[in-house]
């Protein structure tokens, strides 16, 4: 997307041929699996899973606890439990990425480009998954976000 040429030469110079390239991305939460965090199959493989006994979340963002870790209990001796693969639902994300840019002729061959990028644009918060280990303390608690807005400024001479 290119802005507009304008008849008026300084609102050209200034307004003109610049480079706009959004990136927008948007998605439903990554499915994720509770870990009972033990070997109760007595498989040895390792890949036990938790009962579900209730609803499994909370998604209360303002405590970040995202799962009910009373909705879990430790899958009896001898099974795998019945939380199934991919069962539960990280948080959603949604981001908008900008890059603005525009070439300036210097003389014939001579170019100069600038070149502003902006990551996550709006600043909004992106929550990675929470804890899934109904063994830890922090089970079903987002402890980490996405990166912030991030600004970048560049500019390229080329002869």
């Amino acid at each position: 997307m290119t802005s507009p040429r304008f008849t008026n030469k300084i609102a050209n110079a200034i307004l003109g041929d610049w480079q706009l390239s959004p990136i927008i991305s948007a998605r439903t939460g990554f499915p994720f699996s509770p870990s009972a965090g033990q070997d109760n199959s007595r498989s040895g493989v390792g890949a036990d899973r938790p009962n579900i006994v209730g609803d499994p979340y909370v998604k209360n963002l303002d405590t970040r606890q995202w799962l009910n870790p009373a909705a879990f209990v430790a899958n009896p001796v001898g099974t795998f439990g019945n939380a199934g693969w991919n069962s539960l639902r990280a948080p959603s994300y949604f981001n908008i990425d900008v890059g603005l840019s525009r070439y300036f002729s210097i003389r014939e061959s001579h170019r100069l480009q600038l070149r502003f990028e902006f990551f996550n644009a709006t600043n909004h918060t992106n929550f990675n998954g929470p804890g899934s280990s109904i063994l830890v303390s922090n089970f079903g608690t987002i402890l980490s976000a996405g990166d912030p807005r991030i600004l970048q400024f560049a500019a390229k001479y080329t002869f």
